[in-house]
């Protein structure tokens, strides 16, 4: 992925880990920085997202046994990632940004 520091093009990142680990040693702060993911990248990264959250075996769970407020819960989480996958500038510090 792209990224940017202070809106001006700073380099590329392969993991949004390394990018975290780039701030903390620069001792800056995170809203700096933006990045530019690839249609397939923001995919990857949406679909890893989702499952540190729920992963499928929670999704099943939810599914099956859970109350329609967890449901909803799950639901609009996993749509509100899958929106932004779909943008037309997917930013992973954005992502970050949506919260089970």
């Amino acid at each position: 992925m792209q990224v940017f520091r202070n809106g001006q093009p700073y380099g590329f990142v392969q993991e949004k880990y390394l990018l975290d680990m780039l701030v903390e040693r620069l001792g800056s702060d995170i809203d700096e920085f933006s990045c530019l993911c690839a249609v397939d990248e923001a995919k990857t990264v949406c679909e890893e997202y989702i499952l540190q959250a729920y992963p499928v075996w929670r999704q099943m769970n939810v599914l099956r046994e859970g109350s329609q407020g967890e449901k909803s819960a799950m639901s609009d989480f996993i749509n509100a990632c899958r929106a932004w996958s779909n943008g037309s500038k997917p930013d992973p510090l954005q992502l970050s940004r949506i919260k089970p």
